[in-house]
């Protein structure tokens, strides 16, 4: 029987995921094309929703790595960051933020990111 440590991890659900959303993502279509517009659909940039897919990949590895350290480290805090990139941006689309009053929030993200970086490197050398 396997134990929790080396339980196996689930190589199809970022497939299954990604698969759910495209079905999603295709539904949302097929419904508008035949009058069928779901509340978000009326807002502005609804669109920018679909920027928010690419902070999953991330956000979904920090929670892997997590549960299997039981810590945060350098790659959790890597993946969070570049996770927070993402929903920024779409942030600043989807409440038509300023560019020019939040830009600095990247210089902060890179920063971050950097020191998780160098954190990362500097626990584990064989991590990637």
């Amino acid at each position: 029987m396997a134990t929790p440590e080396s339980k196996p991890v689930c190589r199809h659900c970022g497939g299954l995921t990604t698969g759910l959303i495209v079905i999603a993502i295709g539904v949302f279509f097929l419904l508008r094309n035949f009058g069928i517009i779901l509340p978000f659909m009326e807002y502005h940039n609804w669109w920018a929703l679909f920027i928010l897919i690419g902070a999953a990949g991330p956000l979904s590895y920090a929670v892997q790595r997590y549960r299997a350290r039981g810590k945060v480290d350098g790659v959790v805090l890597h993946s969070l960051v570049s996770a927070a990139a993402v929903i920024t941006v779409a942030l600043f689309f989807l409440l038509q933020l300023s560019w020019n009053q939040w830009w600095p929030l990247f210089l902060i993200y890179g920063g971050l990111w950097m020191l998780a970086n160098n954190w990362k490197r500097d626990a584990d050398p064989t991590s990637s």
